[in-house]
């Protein structure tokens, strides 16, 4: 793993589990950091969404909401779905490995959903 993570890193991350079962993405699962508070911190936390290699036609539906990574992008082994709808702040002690980073490229679909989301 990297000294220090950026965002665009691509990360395995250990999420933990959620009720409703189903509805959240949960155990170890590749992420991407969108952002890394910055000053002084309770914990230092970063803020991930998580990958799935799930489609659906909600993928066709709001593909700003959805954006799509190809494989072999921040090292994936797969392609993946980025879940805009599921940003959340973790410890940084869930990262359990670092796969690689996207390019600035690669990342702008991902700021854009989020720009969208946060109305900024």
């Amino acid at each position: 793993m990297p000294k220090s993570l950026s965002r665009g890193d691509v990360v395995l991350v250990s999420l933990p589990s959620h009720q409703p079962q189903g509805r959240e993405q949960e155990g170890k699962r590749p992420t991407v950091i969108v952002g890394i508070p910055q000053g002084k911190l309770r914990y230092p936390v970063i803020l991930v969404v998580p990958l799935t290699t799930q489609m659906g036609d909600w993928v066709e539906k709001n593909s700003v909401l959805y954006p799509r990574l190809e494989a072999g992008v921040g090292n994936l082994s797969q392609p993946s779905i980025v879940l805009l709808d599921q940003v959340r702040a973790i410890d940084v002690q869930r990262v359990v490995a670092y796969f690689g980073s996207l390019t600035a490229e690669q990342y702008q679909p991902i700021l854009e959903g989020l720009r969208q989301i946060l109305g900024i």
